[in-house]
């Protein structure tokens, strides 16, 4: 107000202060500029006036928030520099001379150590009041909910604060609390976000983020973009990771910073859903418990991602570097999926391709004084092969989200979240197949959880969560064998037993029924304190979690036959399995100074983990960043545990069984087979947490005509689980035949002479290492205004190297019955595997049509696995007799070591060269929000191939389309 009065003063001197007073300035697009911007502004488009200042005068002044659209230039001086502690004079020439105030003076700017009242109202772009927008200081990691008449109030320590708004629809906007002469009354509209806007993003945005460092935002439009029907299909937005052909008949788990797949690192992935992590830690559902065998169920590994729909998904945020503490099981990151909260119409949507056909609706309902509710469905069908019916998965998931103001007057917000899923993968028999190999894999999930958040005056913000899921799963496997017959062996404990013989053909199935239950509790209050140029804010928490199996186990039914040399899995008990529990407890402190040219954040956390009821232990996160003008420089150092998954701890029996003596004569009366089974049982009470560490450095730069993120991180995985072989030295004894009437089997004793056999059982240790080296780049160019055009560049370079830190052992070369067979021990290799890939993205967005192409150029530069200091020959062997005998150094490569020299190909490296892939994604909407997209992954359809060992290879996958139509009823654009 005091530039107007000012310039009205002014007009004594000439009516040419009039006109330049009353000119317009138009505003290109929304945007946040300095002061001295808003000169450059004035003076590109009137050329009345001239501005005389100190250089650095407005270096620590606020920035101003401008709108598009036409301001005249009074009102644009009055947002620039009414909220500064300046004297301003105008000359009849139109000079306006401005600099500092006295220190003295009473009209100074105001002091930010006092606390700040913020008042305002959110509106669309029909001045209609918007409820349930999402109000958050990011900063303090406090926030609110707007009313029923879009009104929004929260207190802050100053106002040198960005306040971030979003809403189910609407484009996200960030704000600048500083922009504002008047806190008490601040007014923002949102804009619906369609692809009328000038600007969509439809790639993986780098934020910064309390959650973690490295952390990768993909919000609403982008998830359209790439028209993902589950989770695992956004991921490919991050460096480094490929549009993989879409494919729900196998399961997919989130792989981070790796050059290569492993469980152990999908293991320590955590996917978390609003607050409430989701987990696998209480699935027993294997065929075979000595080698972790799941069959279709993804066992001692991460979540199928096929489960988790994006059906009524707001963003998903993946945390690639260090975690915060208050995010805990986990050795690889994190995936945060962030759901919708507010009013929307119906939106219904289907996803079609050659093998994969989705459909959804979603819809959020005002409730008034009841709060809102927002609710999805939706339901997936796939198949292996667009011409056989031999592989399906099919899938439903039903969610259910409702927020409710708990008092009136009270800034509480609490949310009940109830999810319920279905799926049935497998593999059918088909009725022109000989051999029959049917699975059925069923899976039902509930889950309910309660979150929210309210002040309290003396511990600050209170954040709660409590979340308990059940899972009901039944995995049936059934095979038709046709090589019989073998000795039937249905002995559940060890012994020696006469059996008889299956027949030549015969059917054996396998039945597991797992009911893993999980509960998870979190509580944290938030406190923060202003000191000068400081802001410090702490987060304190508590969480207890319990895994545990309530289901009636595993069962083998049928003719169980003869399993040779391999330990075979029949029954266990679920259901007597001890549960799993952690108790933990956090801390964070996140310290910010804001100085005139730059500002500094240190992060500062620890958490405590009690798992398993035996280990203790603790994980320091640090992370610090500093920036400088446009350039930001940042470091980070995190530990983090993953617990071992009940069936690593428990895996159950593994049984052995070996024949004695058999009699197969032509009348089946007759036969006679005679076996031994021994029990296998583990105790694998020594093994430990999985162990993470991560370091990482890395800058932004910011450099007006494009923005460069570079990151460099070392991931250290040590102790993961994985099966390792053991030798065991079993007795056999030798029957005879004593009488041997017709009819009947004939009578057999042993003769007294036994002999040690050798067998190999699988068992867990914690001897699993993987070393991670990367590099990942982000290069963002200034977008083109004239056309509208943008390019994204995401590049990571991976260096992994995997070992096993025990040993091998493997059988000799021998013939069937041949008792000089002997076990070679071997060092296990060290794996060096390298992954360079980039991906450059064009954007072409045509807001007047509504249209968006997006066109990838995948560079696949390098992709190897080597092996180093691997061996063909043994360093030891075991005889017949069991003895462990050396072989040494000089003498391995003997010819009377052949027998247990490996294959020449087994260490051979692996190399493909360059490629590059093409993809094409195009998304029309209409006025009224509907949106059709395609989707062609290698649109050229070039396949290239090299060879590997004589055979041809192909490198890309082959052409695949895919459409989306996605249709809007209700919505307030129609009307």
């Amino acid at each position: 107000m005091r530039i107007f009065i000012f310039l009205f003063c002014a007009t004594m001197f000439g009516s040419n202060h009039v006109r330049s007073q009353n000119a317009e300035i138009s505003i290109n697009e929304d945007k946040v500029v300095t002061v001295d911007e808003v000169f450059k502004i004035i003076k590109a488009q009137s050329s009345d006036y001239m501005f005389i200042y100190p250089e650095k005068l407005f270096k620590s002044f606020p920035k101003v928030q401008l709108k598009k659209g036409i301001i005249k230039i009074d009102k644009l001086l009055d947002l620039a520099l009414s909220n500064g502690n300046v004297n301003i004079t105008i000359t009849d020439n139109n000079i306006i001379l401005i600099k500092e105030k006295p220190v003295n003076d009473k009209r100074t700017r105001k002091v930010y150590n006092d606390k700040v009242d913020i008042k305002g109202h959110v509106f669309d772009i029909n001045q209609q009041p918007l409820a349930d927008v999402n109000v958050i200081i990011s900063d303090l990691n406090i926030g609110t909910f707007t009313n029923l008449d879009g009104a929004f109030s929260m207190e802050l320590p100053h106002e040198n604060f960005h306040i971030k708004l979003s809403l189910i629809g609407y484009k996200t906007e960030v704000i600048d609390l500083a922009s504002f002469s008047d806190l008490s009354n601040i007014t923002i509209t949102l804009k619906e976000d369609l692809l009328s806007l000038d600007a969509v993003v439809v790639t993986a945005k780098k934020t910064e983020s309390r959650e973690g460092t490295s952390t990768y935002k993909i919000e609403s439009q982008a998830i359209k973009q790439v028209q993902a029907m589950n989770l695992s299909d956004v991921l490919s937005l991050l460096p480094g990771n490929k549009t993989e052909q879409v494919n729900l008949t196998a399961p997919k788990q989130a792989s981070i910073r790796s050059a290569v797949t492993s469980d152990a690192n999908s293991f320590g992935t955590a996917i978390i859903i609003d607050g409430a992590a989701i987990s696998t830690d209480a699935n027993m559902q294997t065929k075979n418990s000595s080698s972790l065998d799941g069959g279709k169920s993804v066992v001692a590994g991460g979540v199928d991602l096929r489960s988790i729909t994006l059906a009524n998904v707001e963003s998903v945020e993946v945390i690639a570097g260090v975690a915060s503490p208050k995010y805990g099981n986990l050795s690889s990151g994190g995936i945060l999926v962030k759901s919708k909260v507010g009013k929307s119409p119906y939106i219904v949507s289907a996803n079609v391709s050659s093998t994969n056909y989705q459909t959804s609706v979603a819809k959020g309902y005002e409730l008034n004084d009841y709060g809102v509710l927002n609710s999805d469905f939706s339901f997936a069908y796939s198949s292996g092969s667009p011409t056989e019916r031999k592989l399906f998965y099919k899938s439903f998931n039903l969610g259910l989200r409702w927020k409710l103001p708990v008092f009136e007057g009270l800034d509480w917000n609490h949310f009940t979240s109830l999810r319920i899923g279905h799926s049935d993968d497998g593999n059918r028999h088909e009725p022109e197949e000989v051999y029959k190999n049917e699975a059925d894999v069923k899976s039902t999930s509930y889950q309910l959880s309660f979150s929210g958040d309210f002040p309290s005056s003396i511990l600050g913000k209170i954040n709660y969560n409590l979340s308990g899921s059940l899972v009901n799963q039944h995995s049936f496997y059934d095979t038709y064998v046709l090589n019989g017959p073998y000795p039937i062996i249905e002995a559940i404990e060890s012994g020696t037993y006469n059996t008889t013989y299956t027949p030549n053909a015969f059917n054996q199935t396998r039945d597991i029924k797992g009911r893993p239950v999980n509960f998870n509790a979190r509580i944290d209050a938030s406190q923060y304190l202003h000191l000068e140029n400081f802001d410090f804010s702490f987060e304190t928490g508590l969480q207890y979690t319990l895994d545990d199996n309530k289901g009636s186990g595993r069962v083998a039914t049928g003719n169980i036959a003869h399993t040779q040399d391999i330990a075979g899995s029949r029954s266990a008990t679920f259901e007597k399995i001890p549960a799993s529990k952690t108790f933990s407890a956090y801390h964070q402190t996140v310290i910010k100074r804001n100085g005139e040219s730059s500002k500094q954040q240190l992060n500062l956390g620890l958490r405590y983990d009690n798992m398993l009821a035996r280990y203790n232990l603790l994980s320091p996160r640090l992370s610090f960043s500093t920036k400088h003008n446009n350039f930001t420089a940042r470091a980070a150092w995190g530990v983090s545990y993953k617990a071992p998954a009940m069936v690593q701890l428990y895996p159950g029996r593994s049984y052995i069984d070996y024949i004695n003596f058999q009699y197969y004569a032509e009348n089946p009366a007759e036969r006679l087979a005679v076996v031994t089974t021994y029990v296998y049982q583990p105790t694998n009470d020594y093994l430990k947490p999985n162990y993470s560490d991560l370091k990482e450095v890395g800058f932004d730069w910011s450099l007006g005509f494009m923005n460069l993120n570079f990151t460099y991180f070392k991931k250290d995985l040590r102790r993961g689980i994985n099966t390792t072989n053991e030798l065991l030295l079993l007795p056999k004894s030798v029957y005879e035949v004593v009488t041997a009437e017709e009819g009947v089997q004939p009578i057999v004793e042993p003769t007294g002479e036994v002999y040690n056999i050798p067998r190999t059982v699988s068992v867990m240790k914690n001897n699993y290492y993987e070393s991670t080296d990367g590099v990942e780049i982000i290069l963002n160019p200034e977008r083109i205004k004239a056309t509208n055009t943008e390019f994204n560049f995401r590049y990571s370079y991976l260096e992994t190297l995997v070992t096993d830190k025990g040993y091998s052992i493997d059988k000799s070369s021998y013939v069937v019955g041949d008792n000089t067979v002997r076990y070679g021990v071997y060092d296990n290799e060290l794996t060096k595997a390298v992954r360079s890939f980039g991906t450059v993205t064009l954007i072409q967005h045509i807001p007047s049509l509504r249209f968006v192409l997006t066109l990838s150029a995948e560079l696949n530069f390098k992709e190897s696995r080597e092996y180093i200091g691997a061996s063909l020959y043994p360093f030891a062997y075991y005889d017949t007799d069991g003895n462990y005998i050396d072989i040494p150094q000089e003498s391995r490569t003997n010819p009377e070591f052949t027998d247990l020299k490996k294959d020449e190909n087994t260490y051979t490296t692996v190399e493909t060269p360059f490629y590059s892939n093409f993809n094409l994604q195009v998304r029309k909407e209409t006025k009224q929000g509907h949106s059709f997209s395609f989707y062609a992954n290698n649109a050229p359809w070039y396949n290239p191939t090299y060879d590997y060992l004589g055979s041809r290879r192909t490198l890309n996958n082959k052409l695949s389309v895919g459409f989306n139509v996605t249709i809007l009823i209700n919505n307030k654009s129609n009307q």
